[in-house]
């Protein structure tokens, strides 16, 4: 009896061990498996963000070359010309497919330019170290307009002067995300005031053809009222001059428009394109500068795939 249990219990030992054994096998393989597929999604990842960073790269030339078309026909800016017309969703499937026997699959592409120029630049608030008094005022309207703290204009042109001294004690401010690091109060506000405000390389007029009307009434020093008439007016004819700017405030204002702070053209324009390849998105958002029929791209940086949404052109 002694003998025949002797065998069954090593054949039970034999049998775990091999239970263990092919569990443990199983375990490897899995995880070999699962390294092999995490590779394989991220090399296709890696060729995605290749492919759709190319094909925003040619977004971005497209936007250029229909900025310098408009620059050959006027130097006024407004939304009434073809800048302005937003790209919706386009399938590139076909486009890109052309003279090949393989299909790439979904492609697709989006974007729109916007015009930098619509929007308060902060970089007015200060010439060569010092504050301007009419772009602060300007500042402070605005956020009383928006309900932010008027008293932050004085904050933010006091930063912007402290940049621009020689040997500046302060990094340089070149994006409105860099605000942040001057004080907690400016960085709360940023959020409320990113819809209006902008930081461009060097000073420039709010342009009265595709600023809103909080931005319009700010830099003018008219109420909301006043500033939804010229938009009214605008929408039938963009404005040629500052001149037109009087005429259409009419004579019941009497004031002269600051050329410093207020016109009718732009050389900053924002390019900001999406492009969707399967599931995969990818979105980038150029800064592009235009001096007569010249353009060249100053920045570019990766942005929310939401931001690159076809928006309407006219601003409220």
């Amino acid at each position: 009896m002694r003998s025949l249990r002797r065998p069954r219990r090593q054949r039970g030992a034999a049998l775990i061990t091999a239970l263990l054994l092919a569990a443990l096998a199983a375990v490897m393989v899995s995880g070999m498996l699962w390294r092999q597929w995490g590779a394989i999604q991220r090399e296709q990842a890696a060729r995605q963000s290749q492919q759709a960073r190319w094909l925003l790269r040619g977004g971005v030339d497209w936007a250029r070359l229909i900025l310098r078309e408009a620059a050959n026909n006027t130097q006024v800016v407004a939304l009434d010309q073809p800048w302005a017309v937003p790209l919706a969703e386009a399938n590139l499937d076909k486009f890109l497919a052309a003279g090949r026997q393989e299909s790439l699959g979904q492609v697709w592409l989006e974007g729109h330019i916007v015009d930098a120029q619509a929007r308060f630049n902060l970089t007015d608030l200060a010439t060569a170290g010092r504050p301007n008094p009419d772009a602060v005022q300007a500042l402070q309207r605005l956020c009383g307009a928006i309900g932010a703290d008027p008293g932050l204009a004085q904050q933010i042109a006091q930063a912007i002067a402290a940049a621009q001294l020689p040997n500046a004690p302060v990094l340089p401010i070149r994006q409105l995300q860099d605000l942040a690091r001057v004080s907690p109060a400016i960085a709360a506000q940023l959020p409320r005031l990113a819809p209006y405000v902008t930081v461009l390389p060097s000073p420039t007029p709010v342009n009265a053809n595709t600023a809103g009307v909080q931005v319009l009434a700010a830099v003018l020093g008219v109420d909301a009222a006043q500033a939804t008439q010229l938009l009214a007016r605008r929408a039938q004819q963009h404005f040629n001059d500052l001149q037109a700017i009087s005429q259409a405030l009419g004579p019941a204002v009497p004031f002269t428009v600051d050329a410093t702070l207020v016109g009718v053209s732009s050389s900053y324009f924002e390019a900001v394109a999406r492009v969707r390849i399967g599931e995969f998105e990818y979105a980038e958002q150029a800064l592009i500068q235009r001096v007569g029929g010249l353009t060249q791209v100053l920045r570019m940086q990766r942005v929310a795939p939401w931001l690159a949404a076809a928006q309407p052109a006219r601003v409220a």
